[in-house]
C-alpha cells in the first residue's frame, strides 16, 4: 500500500510540474499577443491586455477626414485591434480553463472564484483530528 501511495503522490508532483510549465508557457505567450487592423486613413497595432503600441495615419487622413471622423476612426480601430488581442488571448487561455467554465467567464468579467474552490480548505490529518 505504501508504494501504491508514494506512486500516486509522485504523479501528483509530475502532473503539478506539467501544469506549472504550461501555465508559465502560455504566460510567455500572452506577453506577445499582438493585433494590427486599418481602415486605409488609420491603422492601430494592440499588444497585450489592449496596451496600444502604434497608431499611424495615411499621408492625406487630414483632407479625408473631419475631426470628429478622425476621432470615431481611431476608435473604431482600436476597438478592432483590442477584440483581435482578446480573441488570440481566450485562445492561448482556453486548454487552462477549468472544466465546465468558459473561457469568457475569465475574460468577461463572470469569474467566479468561489465557484473553483472548496467550501473548506484541505487541511492536514493533524487538523482533521
Amino acid at each position: 500500500m505504501h508504494d501504491d501511495l508514494q506512486a500516486a503522490i509522485e504523479d501528483l508532483v509530475a502532473e503539478f510540474g506539467r501544469q506549472v510549465h504550461q501555465v508559465r508557457e502560455t504566460h510567455a505567450q500572452l506577453r506577445e499577443v499582438t493585433a494590427t487592423v486599418s481602415d486605409g486613413n488609420v491603422t492601430v497595432t494592440a499588444g497585450p491586455q489592449g496596451r496600444i503600441d502604434e497608431i499611424t495615419f495615411h499621408p492625406r487622413v487630414y483632407s479625408r477626414l473631419s475631426p470628429s471622423e478622425l476621432a470615431q476612426a481611431v476608435l473604431d480601430q482600436v476597438t478592432k485591434a483590442n477584440a483581435q488581442v482578446a480573441e488570440e488571448s481566450r485562445g492561448l487561455m482556453a486548454p487552462l480553463v477549468p472544466e465546465g467554465m468558459a473561457a469568457e467567464q475569465l475574460f468577461g468579467g463572470e469569474f467566479d472564484l468561489d465557484g473553483l474552490l472548496p467550501e473548506t480548505p484541505f487541511r492536514t490529518p493533524r487538523e482533521a483530528r
